[in-house]
């Protein structure tokens, strides 16, 4: 069991959530007819700014004692990753705009890194968790979209929602949050890009 809640926390780990969102947005969305070069672009810059980069350099401070694991489970050690994660995804929008993606689909971005700033701040006092909080804003942004283009990605609600569970399941399995930890930080997620995507609707109408 403990090797398969790490598994799945790896799987679903914070940094893979803004990749595994542009590949649902490209899937199940009109950004579906884009070809697929355009498409291979999109998921590899996406990846590249937001999980390969700032994982990198999660793995230099662990290399050189700025933290003690890549879990970072001691909450100090997370302030600096923060920062840099909502860098990247700062970085991971810039790119997006000048690919000229839509304006509802830099909302779900900003509105992850609005989570992000939340959670960092929230951070200083308790550890909320940043897995949760990534499988929440993955949801969230799913069912705004879908409230708002008027789709129903019903397979994507279904492997998103497994995977919640799996995900909050295991963080606390391998105690690393309690229950509401895991809690706190699926609301989060889930109210920033839900909220996010609604805005970015009226914001058309404006």
């Amino acid at each position: 069991m403990r090797l398969f809640s790490n598994i799945i926390s790896g799987m679903f780990h914070p940094l893979l959530m803004v990749t595994y969102g542009v590949i649902l947005a490209l899937s199940f969305t009109y950004l579906a007819i884009y070809p697929p070069t355009m498409k291979l672009f999109l998921v590899g810059g996406a990846f590249l700014s937001t999980a390969v980069i700032p994982g990198l350099f999660i793995f230099l401070m662990v290399k050189n004692g700025a933290a003690g694991d890549l879990e970072l489970s001691d909450r100090k050690e997370r302030v600096v990753p923060y920062l840099i994660i909502i860098t990247s995804i700062m970085v991971c929008i810039f790119y997006m705009y000048k690919m000229m993606l839509p304006f509802w689909f830099l909302s779900l971005l900003m509105g992850s890194c609005v989570a992000l700033l939340i959670a960092l701040f929230i951070n200083f006092f308790w550890k909320i968790s940043a897995h949760a909080l990534g499988v929440g804003g993955l949801l969230g942004g799913i069912m705004g979209v879908a409230r708002i283009h008027l789709i129903n990605p019903y397979w994507g609600f279904i492997i998103v929602l497994l995977a919640a569970g799996l995900v909050g399941t295991s963080r606390i399995f391998l105690k690393r949050h309690t229950p509401m930890q895991v809690y706190a930080g699926f609301c989060l997620g889930f109210i920033c890009t839900f909220v996010a995507s609604l805005l970015s609707y009226i914001y058309l109408f404006i």
